[in-house]
C-alpha cells in the first residue's frame, strides 16, 4: 500500500483504487492542504491507468470517516483573496473526483461532516453504516463559513432545495436513516458489511453502468424542486421565505453566513457548475476574515483545546461504571436521563415518590422527542430507560462510583444528605454536588471524607446546555476532581475546573449583569427596554425575563450567598427582589414575575411591579448606554475572576459564559469582547461608571497592569493568576 502519512491507497485485483483515510496520532480525519494535495496527486495518476475500474474512499479509523477540514488552517486566513483561493483549490480536488470517469463511492463509518460530505457528494455512490457514530452534515453555519468545497452546489442538485436550505442553514447532522431518507445517502448497511456493500455497489456500477444502478437506489424523487429550479418566482418566493425565517433567529449583521448561503444555493439552481462554484468561492472568502467567522472560530478550536485540558489536575481519573442520584427533581431527573443516556446504569433516589414517577417522565419525554426525530428507535428508548432504576431508600447505593447530588439548594439540607449516604458509599466513591453557588468546602465541612467531595454544576436544560463546571473544593483530592471532570466530558459536556468560592464563575458573573438589569429598573427603565436592549446586543434573553425563567426566589436566594460573601461590590438590591416575593411573584413557574404568562409564555410587562419595588418615575435611556452598563458589569467581574485564581486562563471564562448563559458567539466571550473594544478602553469606561454610579464599576486591579504593559488577554501574556 502507498501513499502519505494521512492517506494510503492502493489497487485491489478488481480493479477498485482504495483510498483510506488514516491521520496519524489523531481520534478523526481532517482535510488540509497537504492531504488534498496528496488525494489530487493519487486521483491524477490513477485516472491515467486503465486498470483502474473504479475508487473506493474509506477510513482506517473507527467510528470516523472525515470531520471536515482543519479549523486551524481556516483560522490561519487573514483575507478574502486567500480565502477564495483556499476553497478553489478544495472545489479542484474535489472535481478531480467527480470528473473521475469511473464509478466512486464513500464507505461513511462516522463522523462525515463538513469537507467530509462534500467529498461524499462529488462521489457517484454514498454508502453509510448503520453504526450511532454515523453523522452527516454540512455544519460550516456554525463556524461563520459556507460549505467551500462544493458542499453548497452539490447537495441542492443532488437532495433538492427544500432538504439543502434545511441543512445547510441549520448546519445540523443526520443519522444515516434521516440521510438516506432525503436521498443523501444510497444505501445504509450493517457496519459489519460496509465496505463489502460499497464496493459490491461499484462492481455493479463497473458491470451495468453508473445510470442502470442509481435507477435500482430509488433515490426519492421531488417533483416540486424540479418545478423551483425552473420556475424563477417560485423559487425566489421560497428563497425569501427562508430569509425571513432565518432572521427571526439571528441578524445577518451578526451572523452574516445562513444569509450569504442563500446567494449560493440560488447560484447552485441558477447557473452551471462551474459558475455556482466560482460564488460559493467568493462568498467562503469574504467571510473568513470577518469578526464573527475569527470568534465562532476561536470558540470551536477553544472548546476542543478545553476538552483535552485537563484543567491544571495532577492526577488520573477513576473509570465510573455506576451512578447514583439523590433528588429527583428538575435538575436531578434531567442528569439521571443524561447518565442513562449513555448507557450507565443510574441509581435514582428520592423520598417522595411523585418526585420519582415526574423525573421517570420527564427522562421518557427528552427520548421520545428524539423518537419523533428518528434519531432513536422506540426498542432503544426502552434499553435507556431500563438504566435508571428508581428508589424511595438509600439500597444500591453501595456499589456506586460517584453519586451525584441534586436536592435543595440549602446548605444544612445537603450536608445531611452527605452524612446519611456517606457510610454506605464505597470508600473511593466521588460525591459531587450539582449546587449552583454553595461553596463545596462548607458542604463538605462535617464530611467523614472531605477529599472525596467535588461540585459538577449542571445547566438546565441538562440534556442541552453544554457546560459543566467542575468545583475543586480546598479539602477534594486531585483524583477526585479528575474522575469529576472526566465523567463529565463522558456524558458529552464540556467541563470547566473553577475554584471553590460562592456563586463559582458562571452565576457569580452573571449576579453582576442581573443585579445592573434590577438597578436599571429601579431607576425608572422599563422592563422591555433593558430586555430589548441586551437582545439587540446579542443575548438570547433579556436579565429581567432571565430573573423570570430562573425564578425570582430561586434568584433571591443565590443573590443572598453571593451579596453576603462579597458584599457591596456586587452591587444586589436584595430589597426589590423580597418584595416581588412577598408579593407572590415568581416569575414564568407561577405565571407573574416582571412579565405576565399564560401556559407558560410570556405576554406583556405587568405595570404593577415598579410600584412593588418602589421604582422611580419611568425614564428612557438610549441601548447603548444601557448595555454598557450591564455588559461592563459582567467584563470587570470576570477579569476580577481571572486575577483571583477562580478561572484558570480567560479562554476558560469566555467559553463558560458562551456556553453557560448564551453571551453571544459572534463575540467570542467577556473578556474577547473586552480586547476589541481596547483594554485601555475598557478600563477608561469602567472608571467613568463608577465615579456615576458606585464603586462596583471601580476597574480590577489587572486592567491597571495590563493598560500599563500594553497587553490583552489573548495576546499570550495573561492566562492564569
Amino acid at each position: 500500500m502507498n501513499g502519505s502519512r494521512a492517506i494510503a491507497h492502493r489497487i485491489d485485483s478488481e480493479g477498485v483504487l482504495r483510498v483510506t483515510f488514516d491521520s496519524p496520532g489523531e481520534k478523526v480525519n481532517l482535510l488540509n492542504e497537504e492531504v488534498l494535495r496528496e488525494l489530487g496527486r493519487v486521483l491524477d495518476e490513477a485516472r491515467a491507468r486503465d486498470d483502474v475500474r473504479a475508487v473506493l474512499f474509506a477510513s482506517a479509523k473507527p467510528d470516523a470517516f472525515i470531520a471536515g477540514m482543519d479549523v486551524a488552517e481556516i483560522a490561519a486566513v487573514t483575507d478574502a483573496y486567500r480565502g477564495a483561493e483556499g476553497a478553489r483549490f478544495g472545489q479542484s480536488v474535489l472535481q478531480k473526483v467527480a470528473d473521475f470517469g469511473r464509478p466512486s463511492a464513500c464507505a461513511i463509518n462516522g463522523a462525515c461532516l463538513g469537507g467530509g460530505t462534500e467529498l461524499a457528494l462529488a462521489c457517484t455512490f454514498r454508502v453509510a453504516s448503520d453504526g450511532r457514530a454515523v453523522r452527516i452534515g454540512l455544519p460550516e453555519v456554525r463556524l461563520g463559513i459556507i460549505p467551500g468545497f462544493g458542499g453548497s452546489q452539490r447537495l441542492p442538485r443532488l437532495v433538492g432545495l427544500g432538504a439543502a436550505l434545511d441543512l445547510i442553514l441549520s448546519g445540523r447532522t443526520l443519522d444515516p436513516k434521516r440521510a438516506r431518507s432525503l436521498g443523501l445517502i444510497d444505501l445504509v448497511v450493517p457496519e459489519a458489511y460496509l465496505e463489502r456493500e460499497a464496493l459490491a455497489l461499484l462492481h455493479r456500477a463497473v458491470q451495468a453502468g453508473e445510470a442502470a444502478v442509481v435507477r435500482t437506489l430509488e433515490r426519492p424523487q421531488r417533483r416540486l424542486d424540479g418545478v423551483l429550479t425552473h420556475v424563477g418566482p417560485l423559487r425566489r418566493f421560497v428563497l425569501d421565505q427562508a430569509r425571513r425565517k432565518t432572521e427571526k433567529r439571528v441578524r445577518p449583521a451578526d451572523y452574516p453566513a445562513p444569509f450569504r448561503a442563500l446567494e449560493a444555493l440560488d447560484a447552485a439552481l441558477t447557473r452551471p457548475l462551474q459558475e455556482g462554484l466560482d460564488v460559493e468561492a467568493r462568498i467562503v472568502g469574504e467571510l473568513v476574515p470577518t469578526e464573527t467567522t475569527r470568534n465562532l472560530l476561536w470558540l470551536f478550536r477553544s472548546q476542543n483545546a478545553l476538552k483535552r485540558d485537563a484543567g491544571g489536575i495532577q492526577a488520573s481519573p477513576r473509570r465510573v461504571e455506576r451512578v447514583g442520584v439523590l433528588g429527583a427533581g428538575i435538575m436531578g431527573g434531567g442528569i439521571a436521563q443524561l447518565v442513562a443516556d449513555c448507557g450507565l446504569p443510574v441509581r435514582l433516589r428520592d423520598v417522595r415518590y411523585d418526585a420519582i414517577l415526574k423525573a421517570l417522565r420527564t427522562a421518557r419525554d427528552v427520548w421520545s422527542e428524539g423518537l419523533k426525530r428518528r434519531r432513536i428507535s422506540r426498542r432503544e428508548v426502552e434499553q435507556k430507560m431500563a438504566f435508571i432504576s428508581p428508589t424511595l431508600d438509600e439500597h444500591g447505593f453501595s456499589q456506586v462510583d460517584l453519586v451525584l447530588e441534586a436536592v435543595v439548594e440549602n446548605l444544612e439540607v445537603k450536608r445531611q444528605v452527605l452524612a446519611d449516604l456517606e457510610r454506605r458509599l464505597p470508600e473511593r466513591s466521588v460525591f459531587a454536588s450539582n449546587t449552583s453557588s454553595l461553596p463545596i468546602g462548607e458542604i463538605a465541612a462535617r464530611a467523614l471524607r472531605p477529599e472525596r467531595v467535588v461540585g459538577l454544576h449542571f445547566f438546565n436544560p441538562v440534556n442541552k446546555m453544554p457546560l459543566v463546571e467542575v468545583i475543586a473544593g480546598r479539602r477534594s483530592s486531585p483524583e477526585a476532581v479528575a474522575t469529576a471532570r472526566a465523567f463529565a466530558l463522558r456524558l458529552g459536556k464540556v467541563p470547566v475546573v473553577v475554584a471553590d468560592e460562592p456563586g463559582f464563575l458562571v452565576n457569580r458573573i452573571l449576579t453582576l449583569y442581573m443585579n445592573e438589569a434590577l438597578r436599571l429598573f429601579l431607576e425608572g427603565v422599563p422592563a422591555e427596554r433593558i430586555d430589548g436592549a441586551m437582545v439587540a446586543f446579542g443575548m438570547p434573553l433579556g436579565p429581567l425575563a432571565l430573573f423570570d425563567q430562573v425564578g425570582l426566589d430561586t434568584a433571591r436566594h443565590v443573590a443572598q450567598i453571593i451579596g453576603g460573601a462579597f458584599g457591596a461590590r456586587i452591587g444586589s438590591d436584595g430589597a426589590a427582589l423580597d418584595a416581588l416575593v412577598s408579593a407572590g411573584r415568581l416569575g414564568q413557574k407561577n405565571g407573574s414575575g416582571f412579565y405576565r404568562y399564560r401556559d407558560g409564555k410570556r405576554t406583556s410587562p405587568d405595570p404593577r411591579v415598579g410600584a412593588i419595588v418602589g421604582a422611580r418615575q419611568a425614564k428612557d435611556l438610549p441601548p447603548e448606554t444601557l448595555q454598557e452598563r450591564m455588559v461592563l458589569a459582567m467584563v470587570n467581574e470576570a477579569v476580577v475572576c481571572l486575577q483571583s485564581g477562580v478561572a484558570r486562563e480567560a479562554r476558560d471564562i469566555d467559553l463558560a459564559m458562551v456556553l453557560g448563559t448564551g453571551f453571544p458567539p459572534f463575540r467570542g466571550g467577556l473578556l474577547r469582547f473586552a480586547d476589541s473594544i481596547g483594554i485601555a478602553v475598557t478600563e477608561d469606561r469602567l472608571a467613568r461608571l463608577a465615579d456615576a454610579h458606585g464603586e462596583r464599576f471601580r476597574p480590577a486591579a489587572l486592567f491597571t497592569q495590563m493598560v500599563r504593559d500594553r497587553r490583552r488577554f489573548y495576546d499570550g501574556s495573561v492566562s492564569r493568576a
